[in-house]
């Protein structure tokens, strides 16, 4: 693998695997993470995944923790190859912590190499170089060699996404003279690649045919085919020269010269809240889960009842509940023996519907002194504890009159509620919640409404006022917004229509008129000159 033979490695690899019979042993662990490697290298994405998710169950039987943080970068690496920069950032944020839990040096891994990377390729230049040159400078030659000189490959291809040619190929020509007296091939191709879009850009075309031959050589030899037509579509103007392009084999060239350059805005912003362990909504349509692109398994929660359960317990103050607390609310007057025979089976299924469809299996739910809890070491994403964060916030700017804030806070709490809380769950338990976040909903929506229709933002102010009447149909107040919004905007007869469809559900579902002051409005306005 250091010499960059990706195919004999993985010979060599899969005969440290065991039968399928036998008992899995740690070194497996080692073995599906190098081939996981070697396969990403070829561009077999979904096996490179697979042998990732078994390293990991492997790394969890035996503690491996090192294992386990080399195994979250290198799903890092697998969702930037795929476009996912999201979560190739939470990888790689996860493999920092863990490294951390195992006490390595982040400058003795390829961590930093590749989140340089991540920030280059999303078009943040300048945070690509400033992690690169700290990086450079934390690996001392005379420590770190190959260390010393994988950054400064790195750093050579940000110089040239800067467009620094020059500064860039004496890097590069560096890296690419231990890479080649190393014979550690697949960094040479990397290092000769790099250089010749350099001396393309430099226009010495003698160079640049000299080091293209080499690169084609080392793909040819050890197949770097997919790395080679990825690369081949990220630097067209250079491959569409016809010394560049006749150097390919001809099996490769109409489908690497035909190909598009990827497209990529001029820069991605990344996230940077903390990596979540695990997603609970019940703002809606319950959903549970830890990694949005693994959902759990369609019958990972096989009863209504631990799956509510679970969301009692999440939704409860400091996310914990008595285990007597828990009995009373879901079986009630249930005869001891009946509980006692179906409490633990209901904990061990929720355990095990929280870890569905995931190789890393973890322990979000203790008991402790009595009490059912959520593991303090995990973090989580409740969309209540959410909802309730902005609904303050916001009314910490409404009193100090920061009302942009306000209004902001306001907004993304409007945004996390799906529907009712517990969406198709009628316990009890969850009616006083299901109330309260109604009603709190039903108040931000009114309340920017208002601030929309002062500013006189009509449009804006008329989609609130649906989304009240659709969940209160007989607010009149809110009838009488959607009616000025209507006149507002130069619509006299939509307005009219409004008024009709109030009275017609009045009459309707109450058998009353409309009261006083809209009837009143709707006169104003009606009758009012054009």
């Amino acid at each position: 693998m250091m010499r960059g033979d990706f195919g004999e490695a993985l010979h060599w690899l899969r005969r440290m695997l065991r039968d399928g019979n036998e008992r899995p042993m740690p070194q497996e662990a080692t073995a599906h993470l190098n081939m996981a490697r070697c396969y990403l290298y070829f561009g077999d994405l979904d096996a490179c995944e697979q042998n990732l998710d078994k390293a990991i169950e492997r790394c969890q039987l035996f503690n491996l923790v090192a294992s386990r943080a080399g195994a979250f970068e290198t799903y890092g690496n697998l969702y930037r190859e795929r476009g996912d920069f999201e979560k190739a950032n939470e990888y790689y944020e996860r493999a920092t912590r863990t490294y951390d839990e195992a006490g390595i040096n982040l400058a003795r891994t390829e961590l930093l190499e590749e989140r340089a990377l991540l920030s280059m390729q999303i078009g943040d230049l300048a945070a690509a170089r400033a992690q690169i040159d700290r990086l450079v400078a934390a690996r001392p030659p005379e420590k770190d060699q190959i260390g010393f000189h994988t950054a400064l490959l790195a750093s050579g291809r940000i110089r040239i996404a800067q467009g620094v040619h020059d500064s860039a190929i004496e890097e590069l020509t560096t890296a690419l003279q231990y890479f080649h007296s190393q014979t550690l091939y697949y960094y040479e191709a990397q290092a000769s690649l790099a250089v010749a879009v350099c001396e393309f850009k430099l226009d010495r075309e003698p160079q640049m045919v000299e080091h293209l031959k080499r690169v084609v050589d080392l793909a040819v030899r050890y197949d770097y085919e997919y790395w080679l037509k990825r690369e081949v579509a990220a630097n067209l103007e250079l491959f569409s020269r016809e010394e560049a392009t006749e150097l390919l084999p001809s099996d490769w060239r109409a489908e690497s010269i035909g190909a598009q350059a990827p497209s990529l805005p001029v820069t991605i912003q990344l996230t940077t809240k903390p990596v979540t362990d695990l997603t609970v909504n019940m703002l809606g349509p319950v959903e549970i889960f830890r990694d949005r692109s693994r959902r759990p398994a369609v019958d990972a929660w096989t009863t209504r009842r631990a799956r509510d359960i679970f969301c009692f317990i999440a939704s409860r103050r400091h996310r914990r509940a008595s285990k007597d607390s828990i009995i009373d609310t879901f079986w009630g007057e249930t005869d001891p023996e009946v509980v006692e025979k179906n409490f633990h089976p209901t904990v061990s299924h929720i355990r095990k519907a929280l870890n569905s469809n995931q190789p890393l299996k973890q322990n979000f739910l203790l008991y402790r002194e009595g009490d059912y809890q959520l593991n303090s070491e995990f973090s989580y994403q409740i969309d209540t504890e959410e909802f309730d964060r902005l609904l303050a916030e916001g009314e910490s700017a409404r009193r100090a009159r920061q009302f942009d804030e306000c209004i902001k806070a306001y907004g993304q709490a409007v945004a996390l509620y799906r529907g009712e809380f517990m969406q198709g769950s009628y316990e009890p338990w969850a009616d006083e919640q299901r109330t309260y976040y109604r009603e709190q909903y039903l108040h931000l929506l009114e309340a920017l409404a208002g601030v929309a229709q002062k500013t006189g933002e009509w449009a804006r102010s008329m989609q609130l006022a649906q989304q009240i009447l659709h969940e209160d149909p007989f607010r009149e107040d809110i009838h009488c917004l959607l009616m000025r919004a209507h006149v507002a905007l130069g619509n006299r007869g939509a307005a009219r229509e409004q008024f009709e469809t109030l009275r017609r559900l009045l009459q309707k579902e109450l058998g009353v008129e409309p009261g006083a002051e809209i009837r009143k409005l709707y006169r104003e306005l009606v009758n009012a000159p054009s």
